[in-house]
Protein backbone atom coordinates (compact mmCIF):
# COMPACT_ATOMS: atom_id res chain seq x y z
CA UNK A 1 0.00 0.00 0.00
CA UNK A 2 1.22 3.34 -1.03
CA UNK A 3 1.82 5.66 1.87
CA UNK A 4 -1.11 8.04 2.74
CA UNK A 5 -3.42 5.95 0.16
CA UNK A 6 -5.73 5.37 3.03
CA UNK A 7 -5.85 8.94 4.18
CA UNK A 8 -9.45 9.99 2.24
CA UNK A 9 -10.97 6.84 4.16
CA UNK A 10 -9.93 7.38 7.30
CA UNK A 11 -10.81 11.59 6.56
CA UNK A 12 -14.34 10.82 5.81
CA UNK A 13 -14.63 8.73 9.04
CA UNK A 14 -13.45 10.58 11.18
CA UNK A 15 -15.64 13.79 10.23
CA UNK A 16 -18.85 11.25 10.00
CA UNK A 17 -17.93 10.75 13.80
CA UNK A 18 -17.81 14.37 14.67
CA UNK A 19 -20.96 14.88 12.16
CA UNK A 20 -22.77 12.13 14.55
CA UNK A 21 -21.35 13.88 17.62
CA UNK A 22 -22.75 17.10 16.77
CA UNK A 23 -26.19 15.45 16.77
CA UNK A 24 -26.12 13.68 19.76
CA UNK A 25 -25.21 16.74 21.52
CA UNK A 26 -28.05 18.39 20.52
CA UNK A 27 -30.66 15.38 21.65
CA UNK A 28 -31.98 14.50 24.82
CA UNK A 29 -29.17 11.96 25.74
CA UNK A 30 -26.78 14.60 26.80
CA UNK A 31 -28.98 16.80 29.16
CA UNK A 32 -29.81 15.41 33.29
CA UNK A 33 -33.50 14.89 32.89
CA UNK A 34 -35.03 12.41 34.86
CA UNK A 35 -32.05 12.86 37.66
CA UNK A 36 -32.69 12.05 41.11
CA UNK A 37 -32.63 15.00 42.66
CA UNK A 38 -31.09 18.46 41.03
CA UNK A 39 -31.00 21.59 43.19
CA UNK A 40 -31.20 24.37 40.38
CA UNK A 41 -28.57 27.03 39.66
CA UNK A 42 -29.37 30.88 40.51
CA UNK A 43 -30.54 32.23 37.31
CA UNK A 44 -28.58 35.48 36.22
CA UNK A 45 -30.59 38.73 36.80
CA UNK A 46 -30.15 40.88 33.92
CA UNK A 47 -33.19 43.13 33.88
CA UNK A 48 -33.31 45.34 30.91
CA UNK A 49 -29.29 45.96 31.10
CA UNK A 50 -27.14 45.23 27.81
CA UNK A 51 -25.20 42.65 28.47
CA UNK A 52 -21.82 42.53 26.36
CA UNK A 53 -19.73 39.67 25.62
CA UNK A 54 -16.42 40.58 25.78
CA UNK A 55 -16.05 38.02 29.17
CA UNK A 56 -17.86 34.85 30.25
CA UNK A 57 -20.04 36.65 32.80
CA UNK A 58 -23.48 35.84 30.65
CA UNK A 59 -21.60 33.32 28.44
CA UNK A 60 -21.76 29.37 29.50
CA UNK A 61 -20.42 28.31 25.56
CA UNK A 62 -19.61 29.18 23.08
CA UNK A 63 -18.37 27.16 19.20
CA UNK A 64 -16.73 28.22 16.55
CA UNK A 65 -16.56 31.92 17.60
CA UNK A 66 -14.02 34.52 18.71
CA UNK A 67 -13.77 38.02 20.52
CA UNK A 68 -12.76 40.54 18.15
CA UNK A 69 -11.80 44.49 20.07
CA UNK A 70 -12.94 46.78 17.98
CA UNK A 71 -11.13 50.37 17.46
CA UNK A 72 -12.54 53.62 17.52
CA UNK A 73 -13.00 55.94 14.47
CA UNK A 74 -10.79 59.36 15.08
CA UNK A 75 -13.14 61.95 13.69
CA UNK A 76 -12.48 63.82 10.32
CA UNK A 77 -12.54 67.28 12.39
CA UNK A 78 -9.00 66.18 14.56
CA UNK A 79 -7.38 68.10 15.81
CA UNK A 80 -10.16 69.83 18.06
CA UNK A 81 -8.20 72.01 19.96
CA UNK A 82 -4.49 72.18 20.40
CA UNK A 83 -1.46 73.94 22.58
CA UNK A 84 1.37 76.43 20.99
CA UNK A 85 0.81 79.67 19.70
CA UNK A 86 -1.38 78.46 16.85
CA UNK A 87 -4.13 76.97 19.29
CA UNK A 88 -6.39 77.53 21.89
CA UNK A 89 -3.83 76.83 24.81
CA UNK A 90 -0.77 78.96 24.82
CA UNK A 91 0.95 76.09 27.30
CA UNK A 92 3.24 73.48 25.92
CA UNK A 93 1.41 70.51 26.07
CA UNK A 94 -1.83 68.77 27.67
CA UNK A 95 -1.38 65.67 29.55
CA UNK A 96 -4.68 64.14 30.48
CA UNK A 97 -8.26 64.99 30.50
CA UNK A 98 -11.20 64.22 31.73
CA UNK A 99 -14.90 64.90 29.79
CA UNK A 100 -18.61 65.12 30.63
CA UNK A 101 -21.80 66.39 28.92
CA UNK A 102 -24.43 67.73 30.91
CA UNK A 103 -27.49 67.09 28.37
CA UNK A 104 -29.95 69.32 30.50
CA UNK A 105 -27.40 72.80 29.99
CA UNK A 106 -26.73 71.02 26.63
CA UNK A 107 -22.99 71.24 27.42
CA UNK A 108 -20.02 69.30 27.07
CA UNK A 109 -16.91 69.97 29.67
CA UNK A 110 -13.80 69.56 28.99
CA UNK A 111 -11.04 69.65 31.83
CA UNK A 112 -7.05 69.09 31.15
CA UNK A 113 -3.98 69.22 32.60
CA UNK A 114 -1.46 71.29 30.81
CA UNK A 115 2.27 72.15 31.00
CA UNK A 116 4.96 74.57 30.55
CA UNK A 117 8.85 74.34 30.83
CA UNK A 118 10.49 76.64 33.04
CA UNK A 119 14.20 77.02 32.86
CA UNK A 120 16.75 76.50 35.58
CA UNK A 121 19.90 76.41 35.71
CA UNK A 122 20.48 72.68 36.95
CA UNK A 123 20.40 70.40 34.42
CA UNK A 124 18.28 69.49 32.25
CA UNK A 125 17.82 72.99 32.14
CA UNK A 126 14.05 73.27 32.89
CA UNK A 127 11.31 71.39 34.94
CA UNK A 128 7.67 71.53 34.26
CA UNK A 129 4.95 73.27 35.56
CA UNK A 130 1.19 71.72 35.26
CA UNK A 131 -1.85 73.69 35.83
CA UNK A 132 -5.73 72.33 34.85
CA UNK A 133 -7.49 74.34 32.58
CA UNK A 134 -10.90 74.53 31.67
CA UNK A 135 -12.96 74.29 27.95
CA UNK A 136 -16.81 74.06 26.76
CA UNK A 137 -18.65 73.26 23.22
CA UNK A 138 -22.24 72.96 22.85
CA UNK A 139 -21.29 70.60 20.01
CA UNK A 140 -18.39 68.57 21.54
CA UNK A 141 -16.56 69.56 18.09
CA UNK A 142 -15.65 73.15 18.66
CA UNK A 143 -14.53 74.15 21.58
CA UNK A 144 -14.02 77.48 23.91
CA UNK A 145 -11.64 78.61 26.47
CA UNK A 146 -14.48 80.59 28.86
CA UNK A 147 -12.28 83.48 31.00
CA UNK A 148 -12.36 82.22 34.47
CA UNK A 149 -10.47 84.52 36.63
CA UNK A 150 -9.49 82.38 39.07
CA UNK A 151 -5.38 82.06 38.80
CA UNK A 152 -2.82 84.28 37.59
CA UNK A 153 -0.59 82.96 34.82
CA UNK A 154 1.95 85.14 33.35
CA UNK A 155 0.71 88.15 35.23
CA UNK A 156 -2.80 88.29 34.82
CA UNK A 157 -6.21 86.12 35.90
CA UNK A 158 -7.75 86.34 32.66
CA UNK A 159 -7.26 82.83 31.54
CA UNK A 160 -9.14 79.67 31.81
CA UNK A 161 -6.90 78.17 34.50
CA UNK A 162 -9.29 76.74 37.29
CA UNK A 163 -6.33 75.19 39.69
CA UNK A 164 -2.58 76.27 39.32
CA UNK A 165 0.39 78.09 40.26
CA UNK A 166 3.72 79.40 40.20
CA UNK A 167 5.63 77.80 43.25
CA UNK A 168 3.02 74.28 43.45
CA UNK A 169 2.58 71.96 39.97
CA UNK A 170 -1.07 70.59 39.81
CA UNK A 171 -0.69 67.40 37.64
CA UNK A 172 -2.47 64.76 36.82
CA UNK A 173 -5.70 65.89 37.12
CA UNK A 174 -8.75 63.64 37.24
CA UNK A 175 -12.56 64.62 37.40
CA UNK A 176 -16.03 62.77 37.35
CA UNK A 177 -19.25 62.88 38.56
CA UNK A 178 -19.86 62.81 42.04
CA UNK A 179 -21.80 59.50 43.04
CA UNK A 180 -25.25 59.91 44.63
CA UNK A 181 -24.04 58.91 48.23
CA UNK A 182 -21.60 62.31 48.56
CA UNK A 183 -23.63 64.01 45.91
CA UNK A 184 -24.18 67.12 48.78
CA UNK A 185 -20.39 67.88 48.57
CA UNK A 186 -20.65 69.09 44.88
CA UNK A 187 -22.27 67.82 41.48
CA UNK A 188 -18.21 67.16 40.52
CA UNK A 189 -15.09 65.04 42.47
CA UNK A 190 -11.42 66.10 41.51
CA UNK A 191 -8.20 64.21 42.64
CA UNK A 192 -5.38 65.57 41.01
CA UNK A 193 -1.40 64.88 42.15
CA UNK A 194 0.08 68.31 43.94
CA UNK A 195 3.74 68.85 45.10
CA UNK A 196 6.29 71.65 45.01
CA UNK A 197 7.00 72.96 41.09
CA UNK A 198 10.61 72.37 40.32
CA UNK A 199 12.98 69.60 40.62
CA UNK A 200 14.73 70.19 43.81
CA UNK A 201 14.45 67.66 46.39
CA UNK A 202 12.41 68.68 49.41
CA UNK A 203 13.59 66.58 52.42
CA UNK A 204 12.64 69.35 54.59
CA UNK A 205 8.46 67.81 53.71
CA UNK A 206 6.72 64.46 54.06
CA UNK A 207 7.31 62.49 50.39
CA UNK A 208 9.37 65.44 49.54
CA UNK A 209 5.92 67.46 49.16
CA UNK A 210 3.85 64.99 47.14
CA UNK A 211 0.64 64.48 47.69
CA UNK A 212 -2.91 63.36 45.84
CA UNK A 213 -5.25 65.50 47.28
CA UNK A 214 -9.83 65.39 46.71
CA UNK A 215 -12.27 68.49 46.21
CA UNK A 216 -15.49 68.67 45.07
CA UNK A 217 -17.27 71.71 42.59
CA UNK A 218 -20.82 72.19 42.16
CA UNK A 219 -19.87 74.02 38.55
CA UNK A 220 -17.00 72.39 37.46
CA UNK A 221 -14.72 75.55 37.83
CA UNK A 222 -14.74 76.66 41.73
CA UNK A 223 -13.14 74.00 44.10
CA UNK A 224 -13.17 73.44 47.29
CA UNK A 225 -10.66 71.00 49.13
CA UNK A 226 -11.51 68.06 51.11
CA UNK A 227 -10.46 68.48 54.63
CA UNK A 228 -9.35 65.33 55.23
CA UNK A 229 -6.39 65.89 52.74
CA UNK A 230 -4.21 64.49 51.51
CA UNK A 231 -5.61 61.17 50.82
CA UNK A 232 -2.55 59.83 49.81
CA UNK A 233 1.12 61.48 50.56
CA UNK A 234 3.91 60.50 47.85
CA UNK A 235 4.28 60.45 44.01
CA UNK A 236 1.78 59.09 41.70
CA UNK A 237 1.63 61.43 37.97
CA UNK A 238 0.07 59.87 36.15
CA UNK A 239 -3.83 59.70 35.08
CA UNK A 240 -5.34 59.60 38.80
CA UNK A 241 -8.87 58.69 38.73
CA UNK A 242 -11.74 57.33 40.60
CA UNK A 243 -14.82 55.28 39.55
CA UNK A 244 -17.92 54.58 41.69
CA UNK A 245 -18.90 50.44 42.65
CA UNK A 246 -22.40 50.81 43.29
CA UNK A 247 -22.41 47.13 44.48
CA UNK A 248 -19.79 47.49 47.17
CA UNK A 249 -20.33 51.11 47.95
CA UNK A 250 -17.14 51.97 47.57
CA UNK A 251 -15.02 54.19 45.52
CA UNK A 252 -12.34 52.60 43.92
CA UNK A 253 -9.02 54.67 42.93
CA UNK A 254 -6.69 54.02 40.47
CA UNK A 255 -3.17 55.19 40.58
CA UNK A 256 0.48 53.86 40.49
CA UNK A 257 2.00 51.82 43.35
CA UNK A 258 4.20 53.54 45.69
CA UNK A 259 5.65 50.32 46.39
CA UNK A 260 7.08 48.03 43.27
CA UNK A 261 9.46 45.78 41.87
CA UNK A 262 11.83 48.59 40.22
CA UNK A 263 8.84 50.16 37.74
CA UNK A 264 6.51 52.17 39.02
CA UNK A 265 4.34 52.59 35.59
CA UNK A 266 2.11 50.10 36.92
CA UNK A 267 -1.46 49.81 37.45
CA UNK A 268 -2.25 49.74 41.40
CA UNK A 269 -5.97 50.15 43.10
CA UNK A 270 -6.99 51.39 46.23
CA UNK A 271 -10.60 52.33 47.80
CA UNK A 272 -12.24 53.84 50.26
CA UNK A 273 -16.32 53.65 51.78
CA UNK A 274 -15.79 57.33 52.76
CA UNK A 275 -13.55 58.97 51.12
CA UNK A 276 -11.29 59.34 54.21
CA UNK A 277 -10.24 55.89 55.09
CA UNK A 278 -8.31 54.46 51.66
CA UNK A 279 -7.13 50.69 51.53
CA UNK A 280 -3.32 50.22 50.66
CA UNK A 281 -2.86 50.13 47.34
CA UNK A 282 -2.56 47.19 45.37
CA UNK A 283 -1.10 46.08 42.35
CA UNK A 284 -3.95 44.93 39.50
CA UNK A 285 -2.57 44.97 36.79
CA UNK A 286 1.43 44.08 35.59
CA UNK A 287 2.60 43.43 32.56
CA UNK A 288 3.11 40.08 31.46
CA UNK A 289 5.22 38.54 28.50
CA UNK A 290 2.74 39.52 25.95
CA UNK A 291 3.28 43.05 27.43
CA UNK A 292 5.84 46.44 26.61
CA UNK A 293 7.67 47.10 29.89
CA UNK A 294 5.54 49.54 31.31
CA UNK A 295 1.59 50.50 31.50
CA UNK A 296 2.08 54.19 32.14
CA UNK A 297 -2.09 54.64 33.60
CA UNK A 298 -5.90 53.41 32.96
CA UNK A 299 -8.61 55.51 33.25
CA UNK A 300 -11.70 53.57 34.33
CA UNK A 301 -15.36 53.99 33.39
CA UNK A 302 -18.51 51.98 34.04
CA UNK A 303 -20.04 50.78 31.16
CA UNK A 304 -23.54 48.90 30.93
CA UNK A 305 -22.37 46.70 34.32
CA UNK A 306 -18.83 46.57 32.94
CA UNK A 307 -15.85 48.27 33.95
CA UNK A 308 -13.99 49.55 31.07
CA UNK A 309 -9.91 50.35 31.64
CA UNK A 310 -8.30 52.20 28.42
CA UNK A 311 -4.69 50.61 29.71
CA UNK A 312 -1.96 52.49 28.17
CA UNK A 313 1.40 51.32 27.06
CA UNK A 314 4.38 52.69 27.13
CA UNK A 315 6.85 51.23 24.57
CA UNK A 316 9.77 52.10 27.29
CA UNK A 317 11.90 48.97 25.93
CA UNK A 318 11.27 46.38 23.55
CA UNK A 319 8.69 43.89 24.55
CA UNK A 320 10.40 40.54 25.86
CA UNK A 321 8.57 38.24 22.98
CA UNK A 322 8.50 41.31 20.54
CA UNK A 323 12.62 42.19 20.61
CA UNK A 324 13.85 43.62 17.33
CA UNK A 325 10.77 45.70 16.75
CA UNK A 326 11.75 49.60 18.22
CA UNK A 327 8.76 51.09 15.88
CA UNK A 328 6.85 51.91 19.17
CA UNK A 329 9.76 52.48 21.26
CA UNK A 330 9.02 55.89 23.41
CA UNK A 331 5.18 55.87 21.96
CA UNK A 332 2.34 55.42 24.00
CA UNK A 333 -0.81 53.51 22.79
CA UNK A 334 -4.04 52.11 24.42
CA UNK A 335 -5.57 48.39 25.06
CA UNK A 336 -8.46 47.53 26.28
CA UNK A 337 -9.42 45.89 29.69
CA UNK A 338 -12.37 45.05 31.13
CA UNK A 339 -13.53 43.61 34.37
CA UNK A 340 -16.72 43.03 36.53
CA UNK A 341 -15.64 44.46 40.30
CA UNK A 342 -13.46 47.21 39.37
CA UNK A 343 -10.08 44.52 40.46
CA UNK A 344 -9.61 41.83 38.69
CA UNK A 345 -9.01 42.48 35.05
CA UNK A 346 -9.13 40.48 31.83
CA UNK A 347 -7.78 41.39 28.15
CA UNK A 348 -7.85 40.06 25.12
CA UNK A 349 -5.74 37.26 24.54
CA UNK A 350 -3.86 38.64 21.78
CA UNK A 351 -3.39 41.72 22.92
CA UNK A 352 -5.08 44.05 20.08
CA UNK A 353 -4.91 47.44 20.38
CA UNK A 354 -7.64 49.59 20.72
CA UNK A 355 -6.58 53.24 20.14
CA UNK A 356 -3.66 53.42 18.17
CA UNK A 357 -1.06 56.35 17.60
CA UNK A 358 -1.69 57.32 14.21
CA UNK A 359 1.35 57.42 11.12
CA UNK A 360 4.80 59.43 10.68
CA UNK A 361 3.56 63.10 10.31
CA UNK A 362 0.26 63.21 12.30
CA UNK A 363 -1.55 65.12 14.49
CA UNK A 364 -1.35 61.64 17.16
CA UNK A 365 2.02 60.05 16.09
CA UNK A 366 3.67 60.24 19.22
CA UNK A 367 1.40 59.33 21.66
CA UNK A 368 -2.10 59.06 22.25
CA UNK A 369 -3.80 59.70 26.28
CA UNK A 370 -7.51 58.53 26.75
CA UNK A 371 -9.61 60.64 28.90
CA UNK A 372 -11.46 60.00 31.75
CA UNK A 373 -15.19 59.98 30.73
CA UNK A 374 -17.22 58.41 28.05
CA UNK A 375 -19.65 60.07 25.93
CA UNK A 376 -22.89 57.88 25.39
CA UNK A 377 -24.73 59.23 22.52
CA UNK A 378 -28.00 57.23 20.19
CA UNK A 379 -25.91 55.35 18.35
CA UNK A 380 -22.18 55.70 19.23
CA UNK A 381 -19.66 56.64 21.93
CA UNK A 382 -17.55 59.05 22.20
CA UNK A 383 -14.16 58.70 23.28
CA UNK A 384 -11.58 61.59 23.92
CA UNK A 385 -8.47 61.34 23.89
CA UNK A 386 -5.29 64.17 23.97
CA UNK A 387 -2.97 63.02 20.98
CA UNK A 388 0.67 64.36 20.51
CA UNK A 389 3.22 64.98 18.38
CA UNK A 390 6.14 64.33 20.25
CA UNK A 391 6.96 60.95 21.82
CA UNK A 392 7.44 60.87 25.22
CA UNK A 393 10.77 62.76 25.18
CA UNK A 394 10.50 65.81 26.74
CA UNK A 395 13.41 67.82 24.68
CA UNK A 396 11.01 66.77 21.51
CA UNK A 397 9.23 69.36 19.75
CA UNK A 398 5.45 69.00 18.68
CA UNK A 399 2.26 70.39 19.79
CA UNK A 400 -0.27 68.32 21.60
CA UNK A 401 -4.22 67.62 20.77
CA UNK A 402 -7.60 67.06 22.74
CA UNK A 403 -9.14 64.66 19.79
CA UNK A 404 -12.24 62.82 19.43
CA UNK A 405 -12.90 58.87 18.41
CA UNK A 406 -16.40 57.13 17.66
CA UNK A 407 -17.36 53.76 18.53
CA UNK A 408 -20.38 52.17 17.19
CA UNK A 409 -22.53 51.47 20.25
CA UNK A 410 -22.02 48.92 22.56
CA UNK A 411 -19.10 47.87 20.35
CA UNK A 412 -15.93 47.33 22.46
CA UNK A 413 -15.83 44.04 21.80
CA UNK A 414 -18.21 41.52 19.76
CA UNK A 415 -18.45 37.79 19.39
CA UNK A 416 -17.96 36.62 16.03
CA UNK A 417 -18.56 33.29 13.78
CA UNK A 418 -16.56 33.92 10.41
CA UNK A 419 -18.59 31.29 9.37
CA UNK A 420 -21.12 29.13 11.21
CA UNK A 421 -20.62 28.96 15.07
CA UNK A 422 -23.00 30.07 18.21
CA UNK A 423 -23.13 30.69 21.77
CA UNK A 424 -25.26 29.35 24.82
CA UNK A 425 -25.78 32.13 27.55
CA UNK A 426 -25.80 31.18 30.92
CA UNK A 427 -29.49 30.49 33.15
CA UNK A 428 -31.32 33.81 32.76
CA UNK A 429 -34.20 35.07 35.25
CA UNK A 430 -36.49 36.04 32.36
CA UNK A 431 -37.57 39.84 32.72
CA UNK A 432 -40.13 40.00 29.91
CA UNK A 433 -40.61 42.22 27.24
CA UNK A 434 -38.61 41.21 23.95
CA UNK A 435 -35.60 39.98 23.21
CA UNK A 436 -32.99 42.83 21.56
CA UNK A 437 -29.90 42.36 19.48
CA UNK A 438 -26.83 44.71 18.51
CA UNK A 439 -25.51 42.47 15.59
CA UNK A 440 -23.99 42.97 11.72
CA UNK A 441 -24.48 40.64 9.33
CA UNK A 442 -22.66 40.20 6.38
CA UNK A 443 -24.48 39.54 2.67
CA UNK A 444 -25.87 36.06 3.64
CA UNK A 445 -25.06 36.03 6.91
CA UNK A 446 -27.65 35.81 9.85
CA UNK A 447 -28.49 35.67 13.32
CA UNK A 448 -31.37 33.65 14.71
CA UNK A 449 -32.22 32.76 18.84
CA UNK A 450 -33.82 29.11 20.44
CA UNK A 451 -34.77 30.07 23.70
CA UNK A 452 -34.05 26.51 26.11
CA UNK A 453 -34.95 25.96 29.79
CA UNK A 454 -32.57 26.66 32.24
CA UNK A 455 -33.82 24.92 35.44
CA UNK A 456 -32.68 22.27 37.35
CA UNK A 457 -33.05 18.63 35.83
CA UNK A 458 -35.12 20.37 32.96
CA UNK A 459 -31.63 22.63 31.80
CA UNK A 460 -31.33 22.92 28.22
CA UNK A 461 -34.65 21.50 27.10
CA UNK A 462 -36.28 23.38 24.80
CA UNK A 463 -39.70 25.59 24.97
CA UNK A 464 -41.70 24.63 21.97
CA UNK A 465 -42.33 27.52 19.74
CA UNK A 466 -39.16 28.97 20.41
CA UNK A 467 -36.43 27.35 18.50
CA UNK A 468 -34.09 28.42 15.29
CA UNK A 469 -37.17 27.26 13.16
CA UNK A 470 -39.47 29.86 14.56
CA UNK A 471 -37.22 32.72 14.80
CA UNK A 472 -37.67 35.03 12.31
CA UNK A 473 -33.62 35.53 11.49
CA UNK A 474 -32.00 38.48 11.33
CA UNK A 475 -30.01 40.09 8.41
CA UNK A 476 -28.26 43.59 8.31
CA UNK A 477 -26.66 45.79 10.80
CA UNK A 478 -28.96 47.31 13.38
CA UNK A 479 -27.82 48.81 16.68
CA UNK A 480 -31.04 47.81 17.91
CA UNK A 481 -33.11 45.13 16.35
CA UNK A 482 -36.05 42.87 18.01
CA UNK A 483 -35.76 39.31 17.35
CA UNK A 484 -39.37 37.62 16.78
CA UNK A 485 -40.97 34.18 16.70
CA UNK A 486 -43.69 32.98 14.96
CA UNK A 487 -47.00 33.20 16.82
CA UNK A 488 -45.13 34.25 19.62
CA UNK A 489 -45.93 38.03 20.94
CA UNK A 490 -43.38 38.61 23.11
CA UNK A 491 -41.59 36.81 26.05
CA UNK A 492 -44.38 38.15 28.50
CA UNK A 493 -45.32 34.13 29.03
CA UNK A 494 -41.66 33.61 29.90
CA UNK A 495 -41.50 36.06 32.69
CA UNK A 496 -39.70 34.85 36.02
CA UNK A 497 -38.92 31.49 34.37
CA UNK A 498 -35.03 30.57 34.09
CA UNK A 499 -33.99 30.51 30.49
CA UNK A 500 -30.94 30.10 28.26
CA UNK A 501 -30.45 31.71 24.83
CA UNK A 502 -28.56 29.83 22.19
CA UNK A 503 -27.67 32.13 19.68
CA UNK A 504 -27.57 30.61 16.02
CA UNK A 505 -24.46 32.91 13.68
CA UNK A 506 -23.43 32.53 10.16
CA UNK A 507 -20.95 35.19 9.09
CA UNK A 508 -22.37 37.14 11.88
CA UNK A 509 -20.97 39.92 14.82
CA UNK A 510 -23.21 39.96 17.74
CA UNK A 511 -22.29 43.14 19.79
CA UNK A 512 -24.73 42.72 22.27
CA UNK A 513 -28.67 41.49 23.57
CA UNK A 514 -31.05 42.60 26.31
CA UNK A 515 -34.76 42.31 27.20
CA UNK A 516 -36.92 45.45 26.57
Amino acid sequence: MKPGSCGQPFLAAVLAVAASSLVKADSNQWTIQGSYAITPTTPLRVGNQRQLLMDNYVVEDRRACRRTVHAPRKHAANPLLSTGPGGLCPDRSFNYASVDHDREEGLYRVWISSSVQIKQPTPPGFYWLTRGRYYESTNGIQWRAPVLHLVEVDGTKANNVFVGGTETTYDSVGISRTPHKWRQRGRYMMVCHKGPAGRDPHPELVADGQELRLSFSDDGVHWQEQKENPIFRGQSDTANNVCYNPEREVMMYYRRPPINAGEIRRIAYSESADLIHWSQPEHVLIPDELDPYSFYCMPVVKYQGVYIGFLHMFYLRPPLVRSGNNEKHMKIDVELAWSRDGKHWERHPERPLFLETGPAGSYDQGMVYAAKGLIEQEDQLGIYYTGHENLHISTMPGESHLCLANLRRDGFVSLDAPEEGSMLTKPIECPGGNLHINARTREGGSVSVSVRRGDGQFDGARLPGWDHQQCQAFQGDAIDHTLQWKDQAGMQGLQGQAIRLEFNLRQAELFSFWFE
